[in-house]
């Protein structure tokens, strides 16, 4: 388990900008794939390596980290969480429903058409009572599908941002990379123009002293003679 963002980086903490910018560049690489592959955990394993790196690459950031890195090592606390208990919610409805009725005997037609009125009544409220739960659910289970189709969304598109930072990442690296090798490269060939211009100042000049040294030996000769 990474306790700090050089164990996540996979390098030491005295590791160079250099270190640090290829360790984020193996480590995306290989992650990357997974993550786009819908792996939640290669994801999250994405965003800490994108948050180490914006870290650690940037000296002040870098500068501050270590010395949190140093207090929290140096610290000697200790935290304790205190048990708490755990209570426990019994909830007792008791519902007591009795209904004694005594039925006298009707005599009459109309007090039998009342008691069926009730019913029927009561037959419709509870349907009615029933329609309504089944509506509240029904929007109940869209709102939570619609919500899931959201964080889906959501998270595909921050999988995405990921995948795309870290591809620039690389990018900048294997530019920054390619722009050293062409400077070194330039560097040598200056390098090489200025030697080969003063070994032409060399041969110019030996070629100089060369025809001096005729002349005054063509001299010598004519006086001689």
């Amino acid at each position: 388990m990474a306790n700090t963002l050089y164990d996540l980086l996979e390098v030491s903490q005295s590791a160079s900008d250099d270190a640090i910018a290829a360790g984020y560049k193996r480590l995306h690489q290989q992650f990357s794939e997974l993550a786009a592959s819908g792996d939640e955990d290669a994801t999250n394993r994405m965003i800490a390596l994108r948050e180490a790196f914006n870290t650690l690459s940037n000296p002040t950031r870098r500068q501050r980290y270590d010395t949190n890195l140093v207090a929290r090592e140096t610290a000697d606390e200790t935290t304790q969480t205190p048990g708490r208990p755990f209570i426990k919610l019994i909830v007792i409805a008791c519902v007591i429903g009795f209904f004694g009725i005594t039925y006298k005997k009707y005599q009459t037609a109309q007090e039998l058409a009342r008691l069926d009125a009730e019913r029927t009544v009561a037959a419709a409220q509870m349907a009615e009572s029933e329609a309504r739960k089944a509506a509240e659910e029904r929007i109940a289970a869209e709102r939570a599908d619609q919500q899931r189709q959201r964080n889906e969304a959501m998270e595909r598109a921050n999988r995405e941002r990921d995948i795309a930072y870290g591809n620039q990442v690389s990018r900048n690296i294997e530019r920054s990379e390619a722009e050293s090798r062409r400077a070194m490269q330039r560097e040598e060939q200056a390098k090489a123009t200025a030697e080969r211009q003063r070994e032409y100042e060399a041969e110019r000049q030996l070629a100089r002293e060369k025809a001096y040294l005729r002349q005054i030996e063509a001299e010598k000769n004519r006086y001689r003679y």
